[in-house]
């Protein structure tokens, strides 16, 4: 019977061979990857928290290095510019904004519709305190700093909840209000939290805001835009008692 030599039966089969040399080059370039995708997210962390602090303009590139603990060469590596870095600590808020968007259109009950889109705008808030406090802010200054893609979007949005308010309006759905006016009013009171915390803080006694904080924002407003948008009959919406002023 044929007996293989020692030599080759030492020698390993191609696939393992293969598979271990895969796991010795991809090894350090997973870690490599997983260096970069930390600083990258400190860098993120640290402007999320400068830009909110001081606004776009008195925001300098070195505070973010600092705060984030990474060389300042890392920041424009990574962003290229403080723009750049600006406009993607603001992302994540495009599409939740957006989403809230959609929920006041023409064919929807104008009752259901303005309470979930209130409670969303919460919600963004809740979810997102400081992004909001500086768009906020960005939008106060004419949102020079946004991309004009951004601001086109944007736009668009806020047009459409206008028509649609309108629409209602001519239909006899809602009362004959300025949907300007009610749409800024809505923005305004749904920002209170995040822009004045110090003194939401000291009304209530405590370091921030609760979940049931949120939860009474969205029903005190609730309450307020629908006793005053819907006919008589349709003015007084099932929400919760508890209301915080706001």
């Amino acid at each position: 019977m044929h007996r293989p030599s020692p030599t080759t039966a030492a020698v390993p089969p191609p696939a393992i061979e293969a598979h271990s040399g895969q796991l010795q080059v991809d090894a350090p370039a997973s870690r490599e990857r997983r260096s970069r995708l930390r600083h990258r997210q400190l860098i993120l962390d640290a402007a999320r928290n400068e830009f909110a602090a001081k606004g776009f303009s008195g925001c300098q590139t070195l505070d973010i290095a600092l705060r984030a603990g990474v060389p300042k060469a890392n920041l424009y590596y990574y962003f290229h510019t403080k723009e750049n870095l600006y406009a993607e600590v603001l992302q994540p808020l495009l599409e939740p904004l957006r989403l809230a968007s959609l929920l006041l259109h023409e064919d929807a009950d104008p009752g259901p519709a303005l309470k979930a889109y209130i409670e969303a705008r919460v919600q963004i808030v809740q979810g997102f305190p400081l992004r909001s406090k500086i768009l906020c802010s960005e939008l106060l200054h004419g949102a020079q700093q946004l991309p004009r893609t951004w601001r086109e979007s944007l736009e668009a949005q806020n047009r459409s909840e206008i028509d649609c308010l309108r629409r209602w309006a001519e239909r006899g759905l809602i009362a004959a209000i300025d949907p300007e006016h009610l749409l800024l009013f809505i923005g305004a009171a749904t920002q209170t939290y995040p822009t004045l915390g110090w003194q939401i803080a000291l009304m209530n006694h405590n370091n921030g805001p609760s979940a049931e904080d949120f939860q009474g924002v969205a029903a005190t407003l609730t309450r307020m835009v629908l006793g005053g948008a819907l006919p008589a009959s349709d003015s007084r919406p099932e929400l919760p008692a508890r209301a915080l002023a706001i």
